[in-house]
């Protein structure tokens, strides 16, 4: 049986008991967008949202790089629904080319502006500033996000970054000493049950609380989900075992497989991946560890490095 499957017969365990249909924020919040895409809510209809996690900071800034992709708009959504989830304010970053021209530029003013409308829409509480910079990408947004306590970017492999395997998440993930999360969507509408699918962190010993645990237990209480604690690597015996941490449903698991396999396999039925961040050298490539590196490029949901 796999781990999602183990975790399913979790859920139906509870189906019985009405547990299901516990309150999750963060389907209501993505609904919310969802409906704002163009796209009708998938989640089911829930009660009233929950308190945010009390571990969280009580003030905090989220900054997102957007474009006129759907990779941006996603980035942004998902970037809004974090600061809403933790009461954060949101800061929307545009970057332009320096040689851009002014009907260029006067577009990207347009699209801050409609993204901001589309937040106070969707998500009224949070405070949204917005930004037009103009210069490199990735060097623009990295100076943006210094004082940031989460760094949000799309991610998408265009011509350019293929020939030389970096995107502009790329090298964020490699240079950001912050949390990240780069988002990962194969396409929206994201199918049914995905506001209440797990958090899964990767972790190197089996229930060892690291820095990528710890933040993504609050994050999986933050937004009202099981989490996912997988330890993976060749030689280690399956195994499984569940607990309750600060009202977090934990599901331990451990696979006999490489673990940016496990993960990797993980990540198409999971809402968000964690993993820790850990390289060496001072250029992106290397900065990232091999698993952060293989979720960046590979994951089928968001993730957060951390």
């Amino acid at each position: 049986m796999s781990d999602l499957d183990n975790r399913r017969t979790q859920q139906d365990a509870r189906a019985d008991s009405g547990d299901v249909n516990r309150p999750t924020r963060y389907a209501d919040a993505l609904n919310r967008y969802l409906g704002a895409a163009g796209y009708e809510a998938i989640e089911s209809k829930r009660a009233p949202a929950e308190p945010p996690f009390a571990a969280t900071p009580s003030t905090g800034v989220v900054v997102v790089g957007a474009d006129e992709t759907p990779a941006g708009y996603t980035a942004v959504d998902h970037a809004a629904i974090e600061a809403e989830l933790r009461g954060w304010n949101l800061r929307i970053v545009h970057v332009q080319p320096r040689r851009a021209l002014s009907s260029a530029r006067d577009a990207g003013a347009l699209l801050l502006e409609r993204l901001t409308d589309r937040v106070h829409a969707c998500s009224p509480s949070i405070a949204v500033t917005s930004h037009l910079v103009v210069g490199s990408p990735a060097s623009l947004l990295l100076s943006q996000s210094t004082s940031a306590d989460l760094l949000v970017v799309g991610n998408r492999h265009g011509a350019a970054s293929a020939a030389i395997g970096l995107s502009v998440a790329d090298r964020l993930a490699g240079h950001h000493d912050g949390v990240i999360m780069v988002v990962r969507m194969p396409g929206r509408p994201t199918g049914t049950g995905f506001g209440t699918r797990p958090v899964v962190v990767g972790v190197e010993q089996p229930g060892v609380i690291t820095p990528a645990a710890l933040f993504a237990l609050q994050e999986a209480g933050l937004r009202g989900c099981d989490l996912v604690m997988l330890s993976a690597r060749h030689g280690l015996a399956p195994a499984g075992r569940t607990e309750t941490i600060q009202g977090v449903l934990v599901h331990h698991r451990t696979a006999a497989t490489d673990p940016a396999s496990a993960l990797t396999g993980l990540s198409h039925g999971a809402a968000a991946i964690v993993v820790g961040r850990r390289g060496f050298g001072g250029h992106p490539v290397t900065m990232l560890g091999s698993v952060s590196r293989a979720m960046v490029q590979h994951a089928g949901c968001p993730v957060f490095l951390v």
